[in-house]
């Protein structure tokens, strides 16, 4: 979801969704894993819940960074652990402190406050990364631009070739499935759920058919779309190949 020029919000619920049916991790380790890939965490303070989520990644020193927590005006100046234990120490160390203070129910009054917030995050720049496990959130990338080339994917088909390409990425504490998830979250892959003659599996694709046109690595040796090519010439040959995309709109 595009919520300013050149940044894009998700949700965590949505890659919850995706991954929670694998049983790799739990609610507190996906969300843990999902923020270390963010710039800003913005948390709504409203429920026991998101209470329990703003403790629990307060502990945590490079989330505590990026955490912007937006609470009710009634707790304003409130004198409760919350407020005087991770609201304090967020205010302290956040690089995008202090809390915002808003009524939850007119949470629109703060939008002037978040997108100064925003403007704080810093402006990407062109890295080069001798092994993708250095950085889950430039593997994240990867990934979608490899999910281009070979879709439609299963997350055994994607793991192989992550593992093959890159084998540090599975000594290391980066999860694939939680990467696949959170690009399913920010559109940038789409999951779908099929039944063939053989078994019923969910299949991953690029959110646009023309994905490998605009790869987001960059190598003047390198051209996806021919790989991409290639790649689906095999897949034709190939009759449980052919059925799943017969079931899936835009596979070429």
């Amino acid at each position: 979801m595009k919520f300013a020029p050149g940044l894009d919000l998700f949700y965590a619920e949505p890659v919850w969704e995706q991954i929670a049916r694998l049983g790799e991790l739990d609610a507190l380790q996906m969300e843990g894993h999902l923020a270390k890939l963010a710039d800003l965490v913005i948390i709504i303070v409203e429920s026991a819940g998101t209470l329990t989520e703003l403790g629990a990644f307060s502990l945590s020193d490079p989330l505590r960074r990026k955490l912007l927590p937006i609470v009710d005006e009634r707790y304003r100046g409130d004198t409760s652990f919350i407020a005087n234990g991770p609201l304090k120490w967020i205010d302290k160390e956040s690089d995008f402190k202090p809390t915002i203070y808003v009524g939850l129910d007119i949470i629109l009054d703060a939008a002037k406050q978040i997108e100064d917030r925003l403007k704080l995050i810093p402006k990407s720049k062109t890295i080069k990364l001798s092994d993708l496990a250095e950085s889950p959130k430039h593997l994240l990338f990867f990934i979608c631009d490899l999910i281009s080339v070979i879709y439609p994917a299963t997350m055994e088909m994607i793991s192989y070739y992550v593992e093959k390409i890159s084998p540090t990425v599975f000594a290391s504490t980066i999860n694939v499935p939680t990467l696949v998830g959170l690009a399913v979250a920010m559109n940038l892959l789409r999951a779908h759920t099929l039944s063939t003659k053989s078994a019923t599996d969910t299949f991953y694709s690029p959110y646009q058919s023309a994905a490998a046109n605009r790869p987001f690595h960059h190598s003047r040796l390198l051209y996806l779309e021919n790989q991409r090519a290639a790649h689906y010439w095999v897949l034709t040959t190939i009759p449980a190949a052919m059925e799943v995309m017969g079931k899936l709109p835009n596979v070429a």
